[in-house]
C-alpha cells in the first residue's frame, strides 16, 4: 500500500533531522554560547555530580580551567553558568554589581530573602551605599581601640595557657574574639555582656553550620528534624535581635557616632529587612575575619623565620600602649604577610556577577542572567602569575602583583567585601599584639588540609603552643 504524500514527506523530514542530529549532535551549551566546557553529566543535575566528585566548587574550578583553559562553562542542574580565571577577563567584568540570585538561593533560609545578598540594580546600590557609611576606613580606624582591647582580653588567657604549657585551639579562640570584636563595631555595648554574646554566637554557628551541611547532604527536607532545629535557632536569633534593637533605642546616641546598626534601624522600616541584614553581615565577616586570622598564625607558626622577622619589625615600630593606623603603615613585612596568607589560603575563593543584557566576554556572546563566576581561589594559584605559588612566601609581595590578579576580598561593581577594612585592621592588630608577646608553634602531629566552601578553612582545629618572649 502506498502512504499518502503527506505521510511520507514528514517522514522523510524525520529522518533527515535524526540523521543530521547523529552527525552534528546539538547540546544545551552550545545553544547558549561558544564559551569552551563541559556538557552537562546528568540530565536533571547537570555538572554538580562533577563538583561533588571533585570535593569542592574550588577544586571543580581548578580542574575546569586546567582543561578549558581561563573562560569555561559548565551546568547547575539546567542553569548555564561561565567561570573566568584571568586579570584581563576580571577586568570586563570590574563594573559588573548584579549577584546571580539563583547561586545563592541555596542560602536564604539563612539569611533570609530580604538580604542584601539578593538586591541587584539601583535599590541594590543605594543600599551599598548606606551600608558602606558604616564600614569606611576613617569609621573602622576610629574603633581600632575597642578592637585592642578584645584582642588583649584574649591574649591574657593565652598568658595563663602559656605558663601551664596548654595546647591552644585556635580556630575557636579566632571565632570568638572575631565574634566579640564585630558585634561590638556593628552593634554597640549590648554583646559586651558574656552571657549574651554566648548566646548570639552559639545560634548563629549552629544556623551557619547547618546550612553548609546542605552543600553536602541536600536541601533540608521539610517536616525533618533537622529543618525544625534549624528553624529553632533562626527564631532565636531573631529574638536576640529585636532585644538589641530595643536595647539601642533607649540609648541617646549623636549622629557622629552612629553605628551599623544605627543606619539600619534609621532607614528600614521593615524588620526582617533589619534582621537579614545583620545575619548577612555577621555570618560574612566573622567568618571571613577568624579563619583569615587563623591561617595567618598557622603559617607563622611553621615558618619560625617569617615569625622571627615579622617579630623584628613590629617591635621596631611598637612599644608597647595603643596601636595606630599609623605604626601599622609602616610595619611592609606585616603587610606582606597578609596579602600571602590571603593568596595562600585562597580564603574567598569565588565571587559572582551577572550580566543584565547580552554581553561579550572574552571573545564570547553571554546571553543577559548568565551566572559569571570569578574564580578568584584559581587565579591566586595561577603558575603563570605566581613564581613556584605552592609555597608561602610574603616576599613575592615585595613587587605589586599585575592589575587584577590579586583581588582577594573582590572587585566587582563596587561591591567588594565591605568589611575588609575592618577585617584587615583587626588581624593587623592581632598579629602585632601575638607576635610581640609570644613565640608561637604547631602541636607536633597535625596534618592541616583546606576546607574549601565560601570561605576556606581547616578541616580540622588547628592547635598551637604559646611561649612568652623576654
Amino acid at each position: 500500500m502506498i502512504l499518502p504524500f503527506g505521510i511520507l514527506a514528514c517522514l522523510i523530514v524525520i529522518v533527515l533531522l535524526g540523521t543530521l542530529f547523529l552527525l552534528y549532535p546539538v547540546t544545551r551549551s552550545q545553544k547558549v554560547s561558544t564559551v569552551p566546557g563541559l556538557e552537562p553529566s546528568s540530565d536533571s543535575d547537570g555538572n554538580i555530580p562533577d563538583i561533588q566528585s571533585a570535593g569542592s566548587m574550588t577544586e571543580f574550578l581548578d580542574k575546569l580551567h586546567k582543561e578549558f583553559g581561563p573562560i569555561a562553562s559548565f551546568w547547575i542542574e539546567k542553569e548555564f553558568v561561565v567561570s573566568i580565571a584571568s586579570p584581563q577577563l576580571f577586568k570586563e567584568v570590574s563594573h559588573l554589581f548584579g549577584r546571580p540570585v539563583s547561586l545563592f538561593k541555596s542560602y536564604e533560609p539563612l539569611i533570609g530573602s530580604q538580604s542584601i545578598q539578593f538586591k541587584n540594580g539601583p535599590d541594590g546600590q543605594q543600599l551599598r551605599k548606606l551600608h558602606d557609611r558604616s564600614y569606611t576606613q576613617a569609621k573602622v580606624v576610629s574603633q581600632m581601640a575597642v578592637l585592642q582591647e578584645v584582642v588583649e582580653e584574649l591574649l591574657k588567657k593565652w598568658n595563663k595557657m602559656a605558663a601551664t604549657q596548654e595546647h591552644v585551639p585556635l580556630g575557636l579562640h579566632m571565632s570568638a574574639v572575631v565574634m566579640k570584636s564585630l558585634t561590638r563595631f556593628a552593634f554597640g555595648e549590648y554583646f559586651k555582656d558574656e552571657k549574651a554574646l554566648v548566646a548570639f554566637r552559639k545560634e548563629s554557628d549552629f544556623c551557619f553550620w547547618a546550612m553548609e551541611k546542605t552543600l553536602v547532604e541536600g536541601p533540608m527536607k521539610p517536616g525533618s528534624d533537622r529543618e525544625k532545629k534549624f528553624k529553632e535557632g533562626i527564631q532565636r536569633l531573631k529574638n536576640i535581635t529585636r532585644e538589641v534593637i530595643q536595647r539601642r533605642k533607649q540609648e541617646e546616641i549623636s549622629p557622629e557616632d552612629h553605628i551599623f546598626i544605627d543606619v539600619l534601624m534609621e532607614n528600614y522600616t521593615d524588620e526582617d529587612m533589619i534582621f537579614d541584614d545583620i545575619i548577612t553581615y555577621l555570618i560574612g565577616g566573622s567568618h571571613t575575619t577568624s579563619f583569615f586570622m587563623t591561617w595567618a598564625l598557622y603559617f607563622l607558626a611553621t615558618h619560625e623565620d617569617m615569625q622571627d622577622k615579622l617579630y623584628a619589625e613590629v617591635t621596631k615600630y611598637y612599644k608597647g600602649g595603643p596601636i595606630t593606623w599609623d605604626m601599622i603603615k609602616n610595619m611592609t613585612y606585616l603587610d606582606n604577610v597578609m596579602k600571602e596568607t590571603l593568596r595562600f589560603s585562597r580564603l574567598v575563593p569565588i565571587a559572582a556577577r551577572v550580566f543584565s543584557h547580552d554581553s561579550q566576554l572574552g571573545g564570547h556572546v553571554i546571553p543577559k542572567n548568565t551566572p559569571i563566576i570569578t574564580s578568584i581561589g584559581t587565579l591566586l594559584s595561577d603558575k603563570n602569575l605566581w613564581k613556584d605559588p605552592e609555597i608561602f612566601n610574603p616576599d613575592r609581595f615585595n613587587e605589586r602583583p599585575p592589575p587584577y590578579a590579586f583581588e582577594p576580598f573582590g572587585f566587582a561593581g563596587k561591591r567588594k567585601c565591605p568589611g575588609y577594612r575592618l577585617s584587615e585592621i583587626e588581624a593587623n592588630i592581632f598579629l602585632v599584639l601575638t607576635i610581640k608577646q609570644f613565640k608561637v608553634a604547631l602541636v607536633p602531629g597535625q596534618v592541616v588540609k583546606n576546607l574549601y566552601g565560601l570561605v576556606t578553612k581547616p578541616a580540622d582545629e588547628i592547635w598551637v603552643t604559646v611561649q612568652e618572649r623576654n
